[in-house]
């Protein structure tokens, strides 16, 4: 059945859309999630964890996906981020879903502030055979710990698109070699390599995107209120005459989407980025 099946004479079943969706994604992240090293204690719904866990393992390939190392073969790394990306969007989406009836309170905004003072702050402090100086100040270890301490918040929005990026990657191929002729030599270039396709690469940060990812799936209701606080900030800031973002949605195609002539293949979740773009689009417009 296609999520096109879901939208009727008489309107979208919007209960339908979110549960067909939910249980396309979970096998989804739950692949990704073990490509890159996590592990999860319970299975998907109909689905073994073994068997769950043999699938990833084999498209990882073998002895890749360590629980206890911090890095990650480059070609895994790059595959499990290219879809993250995609799967990031759709669950987005799904959460603007999920949230198109909340309506958070009215926030209380602060004041502004015409001057914000230095970014750094320096406090008195005395050097031994220098005398009073200005140093900044440091951070308490208790802040230091609390910061090591917490996760990572799914992101809401959308990455907006850069106006002053190249239209493609430029890529050096060369450094300069300046000489006098007749006075110096020229000397030796070390010969460019290509990354090896099995570098390590440190997967700390994948890891935490995929934990607030499956965290965020499995608590839509609880990001459907974080986006209606949002809501409600760029509403009032709106009111104030201050600038703001008016969509968590980039215009345009969905982010992370395949895009034709792209390396990457076609993958499933790329047909419910799709299908969550369109209903999400149509949330927003149902909501305003």
């Amino acid at each position: 059945m296609s999520s096109w099946d879901e939208v009727s004479d008489g309107g979208i079943d919007w209960d339908l859309v979110i549960e067909r969706n939910v249980r396309l994604l979970g096998p989804i992240i739950t692949t990704l999630c073990i490509m890159a090293g996590l592990a999860f204690s319970s299975p998907l719904v109909g689905e073994d964890g073994s068997a769950r866990r043999g699938k990833a393992e084999a498209l990882a390939g073998p002895g890749e996906g360590d629980l206890a190392s911090p890095t990650l073969p480059r070609r895994v790394h790059r595959a499990v981020y290219r879809l993250l990306r995609a799967a990031e969007a759709a669950v987005r989406r799904l959460i603007v879903v999920v949230g198109r009836d909340m309506v958070a309170a009215k926030p209380a905004l602060p004041p502004l502030r015409p001057n914000r003072g230095p970014l750094v702050t320096h406090v008195p402090i005395v050097v031994p055979g220098l005398g009073l100086a200005l140093g900044t100040a440091a951070e308490t270890e208790a802040s230091v710990e609390a910061t090591a301490q917490r996760k990572l918040s799914f992101p809401l929005l959308d990455p907006l698109p850069d106006p002053d990026a190249p239209p493609f990657h430029i890529r050096t191929s060369g450094v300069p070699r300046i000489s006098i002729p007749g006075w110096t030599p020229l000397f030796a270039i070390a010969p460019r390599h290509d990354p090896s396709p099995n570098d390590p690469i440190d997967a700390g940060y994948l890891r935490l995107r995929l934990e607030a990812l499956s965290r965020a799936l499995g608590d839509l209701p609880r990001q459907a209120m974080r986006l209606a606080r949002w809501q409600a900030r760029c509403t009032a800031l709106r009111k104030t005459g201050r600038a703001g973002r008016l969509s968590p949605l980039r215009p345009g195609r969905a982010y992370g989407l395949h895009c034709p002539g792209s390396p990457r293949a076609e993958h499933a979740v790329d047909d419910v980025l799709r299908d969550l773009h369109y209903f999400a689009w149509e949330a927003r417009r149902d909501t305003s």
